[in-house]
């Protein structure tokens, strides 16, 4: 499964959260999200991931339902990626 990149700012290309929720989830109204920043420290619940030749964060401690359309979709995780943030959030919800 490759998780969903989105903006939540108008008119903007650059992501800056990544959705969480598998595609059979996709007619609800919502989305689970998790911010994506540029130069943020990484922990146990934070990932980095690669977009466009440039390192982010993943604040997986931060995952939030956002209405969709609010949201522009702006591209895909690779699979790796969504894994390893997929991952990090299963670990959070199991403590």
């Amino acid at each position: 499964m490759n998780l969903e990149l989105f903006s939540s700012k108008r008119g903007s290309t650059v992501p800056n959260l990544v959705g969480i929720q598998a595609s059979d989830l996709n007619m609800l109204p919502t989305v689970l999200v998790c911010p994506v920043l540029p130069g943020f420290p990484v922990s146990g619940v934070r990932t980095t991931v690669v977009i466009e030749n440039r390192p982010y964060t993943v604040l997986c401690e931060l995952a939030r339902p956002i209405n969709r359309r609010v949201l522009t979709k702006v591209g895909e995780l690779d699979q790796l990626a969504s894994r390893r943030v997929l991952s990090v959030f299963h670990l959070i919800l199991a403590q």
